[in-house]
């Protein structure tokens, strides 16, 4: 594999929605990889806990994190339980090849938007890699 070009994506979910993120370029020879993940409340001041995760297939909203499941790639949290400085918490597949495109579920109060950062690095493979990741992001184990 050959890493083209990093880039950051960012922007905010709706609590209790699933989004978006249109990745796949036609093309079945290049995926993305995450290098970094990360999530706060917009309104920084409240004492609001919020968490994200990413997702290669698109599922209903859950505030469950299902580690087995092939899809789910990325998890992240945004913890203000304590009063000196926010617990941060964040984890994701170094392994995983995204072709196609992800999906952000977001936790929070209702109402609540989560911000989110994500830097991803653009990578040329062969297609027949690119095709066993399809098949990697497709719960084929759930």
């Amino acid at each position: 594999m050959k890493s083209e070009r990093i880039y950051t994506q960012r922007g905010r979910v709706l609590a209790g929605e699933v989004e978006k993120i249109t990745l796949f370029d036609g093309k079945y020879n290049t995926a993305f990889r995450i290098l970094d993940f990360t999530v706060c409340p917009q309104d920084i001041s409240t004492s609001e806990n919020v968490s994200m995760k990413v997702m290669t297939e698109k599922l209903d909203h859950s505030a469950v994190w299902f580690w087995a499941r092939t899809s789910e790639i990325a998890w992240a949290l945004f913890d203000r339980a304590t009063s000196v400085s926010p617990g941060l918490f964040a984890k994701f597949d170094k392994d995983a090849l995204i072709v196609e495109d992800l999906f952000l579920d977001a936790t929070a109060d209702s109402g609540e938007y989560v911000n989110y950062m994500i830097t991803l690095e653009k990578v040329s493979m062969s297609e027949w890699l690119g095709a066993l990741a399809m098949v990697r992001n497709s719960n084929q184990d759930v």
